[in-house]
């Protein structure tokens, strides 16, 4: 014969609101992703550290809740992910922002590798499609100053 359980009242509760809050954060929501990476320079020159976001495009028709994003690397390559670590990010349209900085710090000004138009969602001309079966060198970006 079983035991009988020792959890009562609010510790049950709080069992059971933690067990449905950690199965949502993990849920995978069910969108379709494709595979996003590529490399980014600024005149030829591998970008060396920031981050990149893609942020959907309704004016295009993407309605996707997503913003995949992901950092820069020290040759240039990024890769994007959306929430619970998951690689890619749903097809459609994006307006891409680059904050490609060197080492940010409080009350510094920043570095810009490349010209702070694209940092910015209302000001960068960069424009994506992400697509199932990408073929190589799709979503290579190349900046200028």
């Amino acid at each position: 014969m079983c035991a009988p359980s020792r959890l009562r009242g609010p510790a049950l509760v709080a069992l059971f609101l933690g067990t449905v809050v950690a199965a949502g954060c993990s849920k995978n929501d069910g969108e379709k992703l494709a595979p996003v990476g590529g490399t980014i320079t600024v005149d030829g020159k591998a970008v060396p550290s920031g981050n990149v976001t893609f942020y959907p495009d309704a004016s295009k028709g993407n309605a996707s809740t997503h913003q995949p994003n992901g950092s820069i690397e020290p040759d240039g390559r990024y890769e994007l992910f959306v929430p619970a670590a998951r690689k890619g990010a749903p097809p459609g349209w994006y307006k891409v922002v680059v904050y490609a900085v060197d080492d940010p710090q409080p009350g510094k000004p920043n570095k810009y590798y490349a010209n702070k138009e694209y940092a910015d969602v209302n000001t960068t001309p960069l424009r994506v499609e992400v697509v199932e079966n990408p073929e190589p060198g799709r979503y290579d970006l190349k900046l200028r100053r």
